[in-house]
């Protein structure tokens, strides 16, 4: 029942957030997280109504295709974020922000999780580390230059970098990609911590987009 409630609950804020984004006009100036979103629709409905009546192979195929999919999505929507935030600045600036970004992300995860540690197998659960860390740095270095940015908390752009940035970091400091040493007990606690912390961000999002400056009016 609480599985069902979660998923639920899940779809109806993510179609929510989809209308909200087509009306009043954010997904012209954010199409990769509204293509995101619409992913994580669809991604959900095939889970439930496809997914169950694969073999094992068809499967496991699927989770790939998905997870992959997922995971140049996100790239693509920090990319956006990070671009339309600081377009404002010059254009050196504009370039060298980013890569400073990623290199501390890449050094923070070399540091954290030592890439001779993990085999092929386990890129995908490294991009997805280096992700969180990137999105909740982005979020930290957004929240100082608010004022030079010309920007608000609420406006378009910070809202959906602070929601990223909140999730990530939960995601991050409770320990959601390295859980040896945990039992059962806190794994079910990680697992429905996550869920609720989206969920609020899902709301957060939706709350803010809609009650805002319509897209054509600011970021």
């Amino acid at each position: 029942m609480t599985q069902h409630l979660i998923w639920t609950a899940g779809l109806v804020g993510h179609l929510v957030l989809i209308a909200i984004l087509v009306a009043r006009g954010w997904v012209r100036r954010f199409p990769f997280f509204t293509l995101l979103i619409a992913f994580d629709v669809v991604r959900a409905l095939a889970l439930a109504l496809v997914l169950g009546h694969l073999s094992r192979p068809e499967l496991l195929l699927a989770g790939r295709a998905f997870d992959t999919a997922d995971l140049l999505l996100e790239f693509a929507v920090l990319a956006e974020l990070v671009l339309t935030a600081l377009w404002p600045l010059g254009k050196l600036r504009r370039i060298l922000w980013p890569l400073l970004l990623l290199a501390c992300g890449v050094l923070i995860v070399s540091r954290v999780a030592p890439l001779g540690h993990y085999n092929h197998g386990l890129a995908e659960l490294l991009l997805h580390f280096l992700l969180g860390v990137l999105f909740t740095e982005w979020a930290i270095v957004l929240a100082v230059m608010l004022r030079p940015l010309g920007l608000r908390w609420r406006a378009g752009v910070a809202a959906i970098s602070f929601g990223y940035g909140l999730y990530t970091a939960v995601l991050i400091f409770a320990g959601g990609y390295f859980r040896l040493g945990r039992d059962l007990s806190d794994y079910v606690f990680f697992s429905y911590l996550r869920i609720a912390v989206y969920l609020l961000v899902v709301l957060w999002w939706i709350v803010t987009l809609w009650s805002g400056e319509r897209a054509a009016a600011g970021t």
